[in-house]
């Protein structure tokens, strides 16, 4: 074998016996380069994170409902819908046998109660000289009690009629009953006729909304960030300062969503299911980046920032995220480029 031949076959042989070098498994961080799409870092305006569909919820005084208290049959009706009252306006007289029968029953029972009370007394201090039997006696107080709880049973109707027991003269003169409003507002419903009759317990006769004091419902898919201000925009044009703290946050279990309530920074009142937008104005310390920008290494979130030419990664807190953009939270982001 010739000298060049042997040394090819050595060369072949050492090639095939050589190890490969091991592989670098490490993650560099992308390098920048001038073709690389840098965004900067910007302080949250995302509004599908920071804006959500809001309602007022007014408190219970907002409300009133005019209601029969026991049968009765419309006399007059004294409003229309949609005009304005005030607490304590009439809505419409009715006849109401029932009411005036107590206002009857509450003139009456307590001259009665007393009398039978006297009576007791009376024949109690001749129960010594063995004039009377005691029998007589707990006969004149039994009657005295019934005859004051039938008194409290007529208060009670008079009072579900909205009527104080001290107008129940006059209410038997007049033959009617009126009936209030028991909220100021605007009548929305009025299914009062004359002539028409109504049972305890049957449909409202009149409904009137008004403004009380007010909630702001908001309701987001993720729980909001801690923020600095929360504006609610109304629907008829009103910008209103809400406290940015929620009084109460609690999940749908429906569809998962949040519902919080927030309170005007300013007591105000707003008529019940004022519809609008609430929009969030994250702390100065939040700052918003593309969600696509966010790598996930285990529990740790981290960004790829780009510093002095080179690109370098930085730990970060998701504060919540929708659609492209992701609210973060982290140190020395101000003027940053991911």
């Amino acid at each position: 074998m010739s000298g060049a031949r042997f040394g090819a076959v050595l060369l072949a042989l050492s090639s095939c016996t050589a190890e490969p070098p091991p592989a670098d498994t490490a993650e560099p961080p992308p390098a920048a380069t001038a073709a690389s799409r840098w965004v900067e870092v910007r302080k949250p305006g995302d509004v599908s994170i920071l804006e959500s569909p809001a309602i007022a919820r007014a408190s219970a005084g907002a409300f009133g409902e005019v209601t029969p208290p026991a049968t009765v049959r419309i006399a007059r009706v004294h409003v229309q819908v949609g005009q304005t009252v005030s607490a304590g306006d009439p809505i419409v007289d009715a006849y109401a046998p029932e009411v005036l029968d107590a206002a009857a029953s509450y003139l009456s029972t307590a001259s009665r109660a007393r009398a039978h009370e006297q009576r007791g007394d009376q024949l109690e201090a001749l129960l010594g000289e063995g004039l009377v039997r005691r029998a007589q006696v707990f006969e004149q107080r039994a009657k005295a009690a019934e005859l004051r709880a039938q008194r409290l049973r007529a208060i009670a109707i008079l009072r579900s009629a909205g009527i104080e027991p001290k107008d129940a003269s006059g209410l038997l003169e007049r033959g009617v009953v009126t009936l209030v409003a028991p909220v100021g507002g605007v009548v929305t419903e009025l299914s009062a006729r004359v002539g028409r009759s109504y049972q305890p317990g049957a449909e409202a006769i009149a409904r009137i909304v008004g403004e009380a004091a007010a909630r702001v419902e908001v309701r987001t898919a993720k729980p909001w960030p801690t923020a600095s201000s929360v504006v609610f925009r109304t629907s008829d044009g009103r910008e209103i300062a809400l406290d940015p703290t929620p009084v109460a946050t609690v999940i749908v279990p429906s569809d998962g969503t949040m519902r919080s309530w927030f309170e005007p920074e300013e007591a105000l009142t707003l008529p019940d299911g004022l519809v609008g937008t609430a929009r969030l104005s994250a702390g100065a310390d939040v700052w918003e980046v593309p969600a696509t920008s966010i790598r996930q290494q285990g529990d740790v979130s981290e960004l790829v920032r780009q510093r002095e030419g080179r690109a370098m990664a930085v730990r970060v807190e998701v504060v919540t995220a929708a659609g492209a953009s992701a609210l973060v939270r982290g140190e020395g982001l101000d003027g940053e480029r991911l």
